[in-house]
């Protein structure tokens, strides 16, 4: 598996993947996933994702059926990630509200998404650059990101 470039590009991917890369493509760059689920968001079959998990990089990936396969969600949950050069997997709120404030990330919409499954479980979000933080007891464990979008049904796919 061929080492990728850490820095998370908001609305374009991480390192040589891009949003927008077909499976073939990344199997290029990656390999063969860890492990790979086809789920389905309702009861129409033609509303696949398929999630592909590569568990030493600590990164997830999934490619839309509704975007003709093509790579749309990116998900990290290592310290090694970094965006714009700082790392912000393992932060508590506090520190991470400080963090995006610094790098000049602020509109952030923050929902406490805690059920009996996900106690404990909130969403910061930047609409505007398409990412999601995810914390859990008040740490961030997660960065999930995808392309961004020109209108509300088109999406600005990277070059």
């Amino acid at each position: 598996m061929e080492k990728i470039q850490v820095e998370i590009i908001p609305g374009v991917g991480l390192g040589k993947l891009k949003f927008g890369m077909s499976r073939e493509e990344v199997k290029a760059i990656l390999g063969e996933p860890d492990h790979q689920q086809i789920t389905h968001y309702s009861n129409d079959e033609s509303d696949q994702s398929d999630a592909w998990e590569y568990h030493p990089l600590r990164l997830d990936l999934s490619f839309e059926e509704v975007e003709d396969w093509r790579l749309s969600i990116i998900s990290v949950s290592s310290e090694d990630y970094h965006l714009k050069g700082s790392s912000l997997i393992g932060l508590d709120m506090e520190e991470l509200m400080e963090e995006l404030d610094v790098l000049h990330i602020d509109n952030l919409e923050i929902e406490d998404l805690s059920s009996e499954d996900h106690p404990e479980q909130t969403l910061i979000a930047s609409e505007e650059l398409g990412l999601n933080f995810w914390l859990h007891k008040n740490v961030c464990e997660e960065i999930q990101w995808g392309p961004l979008f020109i209108d509300d049904n088109t999406i600005k796919w990277p070059e």
